[in-house]
């Protein structure tokens, strides 16, 4: 059993009602959710039913079934007894699942693949780029006759419009709409509005899923919520199920979500939810709204349980969290966004505690500014490395902005020949799979062509040859047809000893064996379908584990293709692995996130500050604090904003939610680009607040004074307001840390 600390206490006290848990970084709030789910279903208090419990990522699911497992082995009950854990989508794949006639479509409903979304979308909006030719170039800024023209056309019509278009369409379902709701708003608002072109392109969106019979990932949450509310029959069978419903994350919560959860526990039920709304920070990507859990918090049929006592962190980083919101909330420069953080300090353990806070010999906590952004990659990259040789018991992380940072990042650790790890990317053994069967698939759809066959023999083959045996290989295709090699009649191959072309005996009788199997994959392709030919292949390359997944998912990524276009042939399936394969990527990152991820002492991690949100390191490295990445007053860039765009109508997003919720009601008329900045220096500043809790013991937070673009292009960038303030509380902290050490 373990030993609880105040807040987890009175949490673990609960037994019915609803209760809101705020609960502070590295305050164990798994640890007792997973405690008090043990406690209920050990007492009897959740049958005839079991305890819900909803979480965002699939690492989080693996990681509650372990943990309440293990406390329910510890009172010897079964570790599968009593509990269910699902992400939200998983949850709304149930609920549909009770009654799939709801949805018009058979029990086997597909949901569309987001590279297939991704496709569709743009091509529908291209569609309406050719046919509104004038609509789309109306808020564009660049004069046609100046050198930025053609640049500002492509970033606009070919990634940032679809973009939009995407996220709108996501925004509508949202808010709960249909396809008919939002046909009749589109009746009041003017064919110039970024609101009436994202209209158009959902309603041909929605069309294309209802013909194919398929849902997309919002489709699944709306579609749950609407059976919910239109069936109490089944809302009684799922709260007898499910007596208690436990929400993580719940910062992240969206309306939908919230509604669902309350409908599942009804107005006498039993609902908790745990959350931070410090740490909301996925408001730019999701639909995510952090009032959602604030208001649940303080209403009045609700029992609010802080936890606000943390061992993760030395007291000295403690105090700079704690700083960093007692800052934003009295000295922000911008009076808005004053509330973005919470009144809710983070405490260090007792004493006494079996986990107490960790410390160091000095203080730890230092700011630095480099002159260029170069510079600096390059500079903490070799601090870094230097820790890592110096410390290796330390775990180490380097926290970026975004993936343009994180790729120079990687560059500078590998060129220094360093071991390290890019959180959240896929590794070489799982692209290896893809690479490898992508390479089979192309070679056997067009078997005759001989580019195709040499790269598969020296990528996927042949490849424990050096090079230079490879390139006399290559001499044979000279001399020889490709019948003659791999069908060569009478079954004979054309030579009788080993040819000049593979002098190495090893690399003769490898090639022979290779040719063997290819005639062996050959024969196969033309006599089963492309998904079961991946399985084929799979099995004949021995795979197993992780890339025997891939290449599982492969085959149903591919059969899903089918479905929808059962005409096509292996070729057809080889042109269209571009555009599939960053679907199989996706998958191998949910694979990864069903592991979980646990820093590897000495070995440095690579990894974005919204990837970062609920890991730990001993010491961080957080970059680029500047005023591009951390906003903080209306001056400011932001990166929601279009600089090719008219200054009002810069921020599309922005524009069209602001109209569509005061079409709706939901809100006033106030100016949308000062409201979507207001958000995001809020987002960014809880971003920078949930980037220094990663740290334990150990924190460099940098920036620098000018961006570098490329040769020609470079500019003047001013630090985070923020990190000002932060660097003179290090300062007069260090200097008090002295005076105490000494003294």
């Amino acid at each position: 059993m373990i030993l609880l600390r105040p807040g987890q206490i009175e949490v673990a006290q609960y037994r019915k009602g609803f209760m809101a848990v705020p609960a502070v970084p590295g305050a164990g709030k798994t640890t007792v959710l997973a405690y008090l789910a043990s406690d209920l279903i050990a007492e009897g208090h959740t049958r005839p039913g079991k305890i819900l419990i909803v979480t965002v990522m699939n690492s989080a699911v693996s990681n509650f079934r372990a943990r309440v497992g293990n406390f329910l082995e510890e009172r010897d009950l079964s570790r599968n007894r009593g509990f269910e854990v699902k992400t939200l989508h998983s949850l709304a794949m149930s609920i549909l699942k009770e009654k799939p006639e709801f949805l018009l479509i058979n029990n086997e409903f597909q949901i569309i693949d987001e590279s297939l979304q991704w496709d569709l979308i743009s091509r529908l909006t291209w569609q309406w780029i050719d046919q509104n030719e004038a609509l789309w170039k109306s808020p564009l800024g660049v004069k046609e006759d100046t050198k930025w023209y053609d640049k500002a056309v492509e970033k606009w019509t070919q990634n940032n419009l679809p973009r939009f278009m995407k996220e709108m369409i996501s925004y509508l379902k949202s808010q709960g709409l249909t396809v008919d709701e939002v046909q009749k708003l589109r009746t009041n608002i003017d064919e110039y509005s970024y609101l009436s072109w994202a209209i158009e392109i959902f309603e041909e969106y929605s069309r294309w899923l209802y013909r194919n019979g398929m849902l997309d990932f919002d489709d699944l949450i709306l579609q749950a919520l609407r059976l919910l509310q239109k069936d109490e029959e089944l809302c009684q069978r799922l709260r007898k199920r499910w007596t208690y419903i436990f929400e993580d994350e719940a910062q992240d919560s969206n309306p939908l979500q919230e509604q669902i959860l309350h409908l599942l526990a009804g107005d006498e039920g039993n609902l908790v939810r745990v959350g931070d709304s410090n740490q909301a920070i996925m408001g730019t990507f999701t639909s995510a709204e952090p009032e959602i859990f604030r208001r649940f918090s303080k209403r009045q049929d609700v029992i609010q349980r802080s936890i606000l006592s943390s061992s993760r962190s030395t007291k000295e980083i403690i105090n700079l969290a704690n700083f960093l919101v007692k800052w934003s909330r009295s000295q922000h420069p911008e009076s808005a966004c004053r509330d973005a953080l919470e009144d809710q300090m983070i405490n260090p353990v007792r004493p006494d505690d079996p986990f107490p806070n960790p410390t160091t010999d000095n203080y730890t906590i230092a700011a630095k500014a480099f002159e260029d952004s170069k510079v600096e990659i390059a500079q903490v990259v070799k601090l870094a490395v230097r820790h890592a040789n110096t410390n290796p018991e330390n775990t180490i992380a380097i926290i970026v902005p975004n993936r343009y940072v994180q790729e120079e990042a990687a560059e500078e650790l590998k060129k220094l020949e360093v071991d390290f790890e890019e959180v959240g990317r896929i590794n070489s053994e799982q692209a290896k799979t893809i690479f490898d069967l992508k390479m089979v698939i192309q070679y056997l759809a067009e078997p005759h062509k001989i580019d195709y066959l040499l790269k598969l023999l020296r990528r996927v083959m042949l490849v424990d040859f050096p090079t230079e045996a490879l390139d006399s290989m290559e001499l044979l295709f000279k001399r020889y047809t490709l019948e003659e090699l791999i069908y060569p009649i009478g079954g004979e191959q054309p030579w009788l000893s080993y040819p000049d072309e593979l002098f190495d005996p090893d690399l003769f009788s490898a090639f022979n064996h290779a040719i063997k199997k290819l005639q062996y994959w050959l024969d196969a392709s033309v006599a089963v379908p492309p998904d079961e030919l991946i399985l084929f292949l799979a099995e004949q390359m021995e795979l197993a584990g992780e890339p025997l997944a891939v290449a599982q998912n492969i085959a149903l990524q591919i059969k899903s293709e089918l479905d929808i276009h059962p005409t096509w042939k292996l070729l057809d399936i080889a042109t269209e692995l571009p555009r599939l394969e960053p679907a199989f990527r996706r998958f191998v990152k949910v694979l990864y996130e069903q592991k979980g991820f646990e820093p590897t002492p000495g070995k440095i991690s690579l990894i974005t500050a919204h990837k970062s949100k609920g890991l730990e390191w001993d010491t961080v490295y957080l970059t680029s604090v500047t005023a591009a990445e951390y906003p903080s007053t209306m001056e400011d860039n932001f990166r929601s904003e279009f600089w090719y765009l008219v200054e009002d109508r810069c921020n599309p997003g922005a524009i069209a939610r602001a109209e569509l919720k005061y079409l709706l009601g939901k809100g006033w008329k106030e100016d949308p680009l000062q409201r979507a900045k207001i958000d995001e220096i809020s987002e960014r500043l809880r971003l920078l607040y949930v980037a220094i809790t990663r740290a334990k013991k150990n924190l460099l937070i940098s920036c620098h004074k000018k961006t570098i673009f490329n040769e020609n292009f470079q500019k003047e960038i001013a630090i985070s307001r923020p990190l000002v303030a932060l660097e003179k509380f290090i300062a007069k902290e260090r200097d008090n840390y002295v005076v105490e050490k000494s003294g």
